[in-house]
């Protein structure tokens, strides 16, 4: 088997695996690219230990020698002790690329998080959690990369034995709302401002019939308002979610309504907006606000929002983030707004619906200083984007 191949029956075996760390998300997110997936053993743990190298050689020679002597039980019994200690107790998927004649890891596009998934028997257990972190530093070393960037999930704690193998580690934001009681509930923890702006749009529509294509065009009509461009194709919106739609794990949340010039809701009779973009929904009804959003068994992410500028005034950014509170709500799930780190007027934002920052971790490590010019020039590119 290969190691892909292991991995997905890894996870088939991990019901709490995030949704972005699942093998169908890698495979969209990273399609056209290569991904890869490094497997760490119980064997792992302990490859630095000459006394674990010294039994496991023992081990192999009372294989070989019951081989030999046509001892088939006695090689069985054996052959188990060894297969057991190739059992996978940690897993690190990852996207690698390649520019020039660098390789390095990242993150791939719209995945907030990965890095490292343990076992539940390596939480708790600081011991293995060091030696985890120094084999998954060796094996990096060894796959002879220039640099590595991942961002670790909340509550793991492997960046901290990281850090000590030289690695450096940044701490990142998310906000989250970790409890939902009843719906009315949720809302007493919303801002005035919000409380407001939601009666504000009580006359807006929602639905979930709008296509990947057309929340495509419309997002794409809304970042050139800003006069920027989007920072992942047609193509790549289509792929992600056909593969979420099959596996159940998205939704296209819109909210629509007219909207007059100054951002007031507008009469049935309101001139028809240009679908150039795809902002129009039917009729008169134009789409202000919508969300893609993805989940797995504990959260619901709200993945990629857009919002028509023009449209600031109707409410429709803040009914569209209740819309999905809600719909976690009716999951019997929690819920995460997945981002705010970079921008105060975002966490601000989700701030007012009642979350908390919730922190984690980005780790990397520079392996060949030169690859520093390619992330400088790369910073200067996604400033293009929104």
């Amino acid at each position: 088997m290969t190691n892909k191949e292991r991995y997905a029956a890894f996870c088939q075996a991990q019901p709490e695996m995030p949704v972005m760390m699942q093998p169908w998300w890698l495979e969209a997110v990273c399609a056209g690219k290569q991904w890869d997936v490094m497997l760490l053993t119980k064997n792992d743990l302990d490859a630095e230990s000459n006394l674990w190298q010294r039994i496991k050689a023992r081990a192999r020679k009372r294989s070989d020698d019951a081989a030999n002597a046509g001892n088939d039980e006695a090689q069985a019994v054996t052959a188990e002790a060894l297969d057991h200690n190739e059992e996978i107790v940690a897993a690190m998927p990852y996207l690698l690329r390649k520019r020039l004649w660098y390789k390095f890891i990242i993150m791939p596009q719209m995945t907030p998080f990965g890095g490292v998934w343990m076992n539940e028997e390596l939480f708790g257990a600081p011991e293995l959690q060091e030696k985890l972190a120094k084999a998954i530093a060796r094996k990096l070393r060894e796959m002879h990369i220039a640099y590595y960037y991942q961002k670790f999930a909340v509550g793991n704690p492997l960046p901290y034995w990281l850090g000590k193998r030289d690695m450096k580690i940044e701490e990142r934001v998310t906000y989250r709302i970790n409890e939902l009681p009843q719906i009315e509930a949720v809302e007493d923890g919303y801002s005035q401002n919000k409380k407001r702006q939601l009666r504000k749009a009580e006359g807006l529509e929602v639905d979930g019939d709008m296509t990947a294509e057309e929340f495509y065009r419309f997002h794409t009509a809304c970042i050139a308002e800003r006069g920027k461009k989007l920072s992942y194709t047609r193509e790549f919106l289509l792929v992600l979610e056909k593969k979420a739609r099959r596996a159940g794990q998205c939704a296209i949340i819109r909210v629509s309504g007219n909207v007059a010039e100054n951002g007031a809701h507008g009469t049935n009779e309101t001139e028809e907006p240009n679908n150039e973009h795809g902002t129009t929904r039917k009729g008169t009804e134009q789409t202000l606000a919508a969300a893609f959003v993805v989940w797995d068994k504990r959260y619901l992410y709200y993945l990629i929002p857009a919002y028509l500028p023009s449209a600031a005034k109707s409410g429709a950014s803040a009914r569209l983030a209740d819309e999905a509170i809600r719909l976690a709500k009716e999951k019997g799930l929690q819920f995460d707004f997945e981002g705010g780190n970079d921008d105060e007027g975002i966490a601000n934002h989700y701030r007012q619906f009642g979350s908390k920052a919730v922190a984690y971790q980005a780790v990397s490590k520079l392996y060949r200083p030169s690859f520093q010019l390619l992330l400088w020039a790369n910073q200067l590119r996604i400033q293009r984007f929104f």
